[in-house]
């Protein structure tokens, strides 16, 4: 799924108070194509929206072993390990993604002393 057509297709309806349709339209996708990494970080990052880190984490970390190479989801799941203080987990996250060529995390977290 291109990223446009994602934003436009998945998070812009989340974002107008239609999570709910959003959540049940990723699902029916993941039904569909169970193998799918992208779905699955696309379901992890509302999940994540809803307040559902749990699932949110699941999903993130079944995205990665779906898709090894694929960045998105390790910057999310640092973020989350940062939020709740896990700065190891976050930190090890941050330098998978920049491995595979997102430094956004490394870039956010050097901003913080206490982090590292």
């Amino acid at each position: 799924m291109r990223l446009f057509v994602w934003r436009r297709e998945v998070i812009q309806p989340a974002f107008d108070s239609d999570i709910e349709a959003a959540v049940a339209e990723q699902r029916a996708f993941l039904e569909r194509d169970p193998e799918n990494p992208r779905a699955h970080f696309a379901l992890g990052t509302l999940s994540h929206f809803r307040g559902e880190t749990d699932a949110a984490v699941a999903l993130f970390l079944r995205a990665i072993e779906l898709d090894p190479a694929y960045a998105a989801p390790h910057v999310s799941l640092g973020h989350i390990y940062a939020v709740e203080r896990r700065y190891d987990e976050a930190w090890k996250h941050a330098r998978e993604a920049e491995r595979l060529g997102d430094r956004s995390l490394v870039e956010q977290l050097e901003r913080y002393p206490s982090v590292k």
